[in-house]
């Protein structure tokens, strides 16, 4: 085994450190990808949600001119 001096340990300290940011950073980085997700399957339900309710004033519409166009004829 190979005797370590005081700059081999300097450089695994401060590798150990740099993960550590680096984990820091990733976590960080994880929190605002989750709370960027959340606010998209918000917008996205919304859109959902005005997508049927246009779908079904739509059809009402759609009923309301074929009893027009019946009576015409």
């Amino acid at each position: 085994m190979e005797a370590m001096n005081k700059f081999d340990r300097m450089d695994e300290h401060e590798k150990i450190n740099n993960l550590n940011k680096r984990i820091t950073d990733l976590q960080i980085i994880n929190r605002v990808h989750q709370k960027l997700n959340g606010e998209l399957n918000k917008v996205v339900k919304q859109l959902q949600e005005d997508l049927k309710n246009k779908d079904k004033e739509q059809g009402r519409m759609m009923k309301k001119i074929n009893k027009l166009e019946s009576k015409l004829k």
